[in-house]
């Protein structure tokens, strides 16, 4: 969609064009599950943090796919809740995604944008794998390999000796930053880990959907695990956050930070041992 206006000038013969295109923007998506108001209104608020939290000053996208329209009709899910509650957090919600016209009717008095979260996504195309031919001598030495002895003992055996390597979904990438992050800027990297070779300043932001490294002084903010990655973790050579966060926990330190952590190489990761989950620091040696 396409909108052009005239902006005519006082004293100007000739006028500028504007043009307005409508874009989608890089926004942080809460998927909300069915839960009584209240409930998803506090997990939403624990999400959040604290205030600046970590998501302030984000666009925001709230999404109901996940509620069939009774499960709403229920719960009598009124969309304005959430949006000041977003607000309050500094976060501007932007969009809001389900599967409901009485939804729809409720972000369009809000002034917000609504999707049908029906809407379905093509799968990514596959090149086809390339047919491989064997010739009579590559035959020949596969015919002479000894049989393969598939006992349970030398099943553990070969085991010992090749240890399990964990598969991924997908191949991570990395962005490495070689530079130091000053005061005011946010490095965000989408679908990777993130490499900080130098110090994070204070009022700085380095966010990662996999684990983020400072080999530096971290003083700014670190988000590990920005997507969702309960596994992600931050690594800082000289630890003095602000703040740090991983898949939505975080942990603030106003109070002052352990004696065992305090501008000291430490690893900040999700302990799965609790319910729910708590945020750990610990000491690590990397002489």
């Amino acid at each position: 969609m396409l909108i052009s206006r005239n902006l005519t000038h006082l004293n100007k013969p000739s006028s500028a064009m504007l043009d307005i295109k409508f874009a989608r923007i890089k926004a942080v998506t809460f998927a909300l599950r069915p839960a009584p108001q209240k409930e998803s209104l506090e997990a939403l608020k624990k999400r959040l943090g604290p205030t600046p939290g970590v998501y302030s000053a984000e666009p925001a996208v709230l999404d109901f796919g996940s509620w069939p329209e009774n499960e709403l009709t229920e719960h009598a899910v009124e969309l304005k809740a959430y949006a000041q509650l977003l607000e309050a957090a500094g976060v501007h919600l932007v969009e809001v995604r389900g599967n409901s016209d009485n939804l729809e009717v409720q972000a369009e008095a809000l002034g917000l944008r609504f999707e049908n979260s029906t809407t379905s996504v093509e799968p990514e195309e596959t090149a086809p794998l390339a047919e491989t031919s064997i010739d009579d001598k590559s035959k020949a030495a596969v015919d002479k390999l000894p049989e393969t002895d598939n006992s349970p003992d030398q099943a553990e055996a070969n085991q010992a000796e090749h240890p399990h390597v964990p598969e991924f979904d997908s191949a991570r990438r990395t962005l490495v930053i070689d530079q130091p992050v000053r005061s005011g800027q946010k490095i965000y990297a989408q679908g990777a880990d993130l490499i900080v070779m130098g110090q994070v300043s204070a009022g700085a932001e380095v966010i990662a959907d996999g684990n983020v490294h400072v080999y530096g002084v971290l003083r700014g903010r670190a988000l590990a695990g920005a997507a969702g990655d309960t596994q992600a973790r931050i690594i800082s050579t000289c630890f003095e956050a602000e703040l740090v966060a991983v898949a939505g926990y975080y942990l603030t330190f106003e109070g002052g930070f352990p004696e065992e952590n305090r501008s000291k190489p430490t690893l900040i990761h999700l302990d799965h041992g609790t319910e729910p989950a708590v945020l750990r620091l610990k000491a690590i040696n990397i002489r």
